[in-house]
């Protein structure tokens, strides 16, 4: 380019350079290199190599309108008067951005550069130099912006963290490529599940939005400016990171169809290593792995994480459990507003004596039972029963787990809940 008079030799020092932009910025005016070095004469550029002077090479910007046709943003021109001449090898010798992913593009045969939209500014200079080396142009898609859910660019210090902090917590590599593949592009279909290779089939580079795509996973306080409010994900550990996610994140929408959709063996084998971290499952792993699998298959559906069965399981396989305070003031909570929740108690162990419920159904049969003996319903049916069988107020569906537990263990739960609060 040298010798073709597409470039030439820059002296000018740091020191003038930043002076020049100074002034450009108190003038409210776009930086544009000036020239200065442009017109020297090959006899000017001998003497001052002589001296030893350090330069750089830039590229010759002759004054034209550049036009990106890009797949996703459309297109889009620059005048290049507004880019000027531009640096592509430094005074160290090291060839700069532009000029490098240009050589290094071609040489690897590049058909398609696809990359964020703040790099769509950089696509004209180097444009301009597959012009001038007569290089073939490869094709140009400029992503949409991704942010957090403060509305501001993601970045180390909001929210951006490392891929394999979502395979610790618990989240499928395909739940987290198939939410990530949503992230500024949506199926024509507007079906979002795509499993066994549906979102290669579907994917089109030419759907994606040029809006900013919301990174919905963490909560990021809109309104922290400085950078000590903002937070590095990447130094805290991974309780810390747990308060910060976002409970309604697709991710866990998304990461729990795809634990529903595959089987529960293959679910069982993916959750193994978590659950061994427990030294309680450890146990009952070794001690009954069939009973574990059989307590995980029944749980699986309310898993939003593989790392989210530790305590279902510790739940499904103890009798002696504990009564939290939450429980305790909503079971006095319901006492003030309709009295008899230990009556109803009472109808609830007649009945399972006298009926031998065996299945889901019929439990759930004999939970409407005893709301029509003791004349309750809503909360006010189940949310007793639950208390007095889990020590809970949230949990797995009453039938369900009271399928899973058996008549023996349910009597059980139920004369230990009631020693505990007679002993309050």
């Amino acid at each position: 380019m040298l010798e073709n008079n597409l470039a030439y030799p820059c002296f000018c020092t740091n020191e003038e350079l930043e002076a020049k932009q100074e002034r450009s910025k108190k003038l409210g005016i776009p930086h544009v290199y000036d020239g200065k070095c442009k017109n020297l004469s090959p006899k000017e550029v001998e003497e001052k190599k002589k001296q030893g002077i350090p330069y750089a090479i830039r590229f010759k910007v002759e004054p034209k309108e550049v036009v990106v046709d890009d797949i996703v943003q459309g297109r889009v021109k620059f005048d290049s008067r507004l880019i000027g001449d531009f640096i592509i090898v430094k005074s160290d010798g090291f060839p700069s951005y532009n000029y490098a992913v240009v050589i290094d593009d071609y040489e690897m045969k590049i058909s398609h550069v696809i990359r964020g939209v703040g790099h769509l500014s950089n696509t004209p200079r180097q444009i301009l130099i597959h012009e001038a080396l007569k290089l073939p142009l490869p094709k140009y898609a400029h992503i949409s912006e991704i942010v957090g859910t403060d509305k501001k660019k993601l970045s180390k210090r909001r929210g951006a963290t490392s891929v394999m902090f979502f395979k610790e917590l618990g989240y499928l590599s395909e739940a987290l490529v198939n939410y990530m593949a949503l992230l500024g592009w949506y199926p024509e279909d507007g079906v979002e599940f795509m499993p066994d290779g549906e979102l290669l089939k579907k994917f089109d580079i030419e759907r994606c939005s040029k809006s900013p795509a919301m990174f919905d996973f963490f909560l990021i306080e809109k309104n922290s400016e400085s950078e000590q409010e903002e937070i590095d994900v990447s130094q805290l550990s991974i309780e810390e990171i747990k308060q910060m996610i976002n409970p309604k994140t697709k991710l866990n929408w998304m990461n729990q169809k795809y634990i529903r959709y595959y089987s529960v063996e293959k679910v069982y084998e993916l959750a193994k290593p978590f659950l061994l971290k427990d030294s309680e499952v450890q146990e009952l792993i070794q001690n009954d792995e069939s009973k574990v699998k059989d307590i995980f298959a029944s749980i699986r559906d309310y898993l939003v994480t593989l790392d989210d069965a530790i305590p279902y399981i510790k739940e499904l396989s103890k009798d002696e459990i504990q009564i939290t305070e939450e429980a305790k003031n909503e079971l006095k909570s319901l006492e003030e507003k309709q009295p008899g929740a230990e009556d109803l108690i009472n109808i609830f162990i007649d009945l399972i004596k006298k009926e031998n419920p065996d299945t889901e159904e019929e439990y759930s049969n004999l939970i409407k039972q005893a709301g029509k003996l003791s004349n309750r319903k809503g909360r006010f049916l189940f949310m007793p029963i639950r208390i007095y069988t889990t020590g809970k107020i949230h949990g797995l569906e009453l039938p369900r787990l009271f399928y899973l537990l058996g008549k023996d263990r349910i009597l059980k739960r139920i004369d230990y809940i009631k020693q505990k609060l007679q002993n309050q």
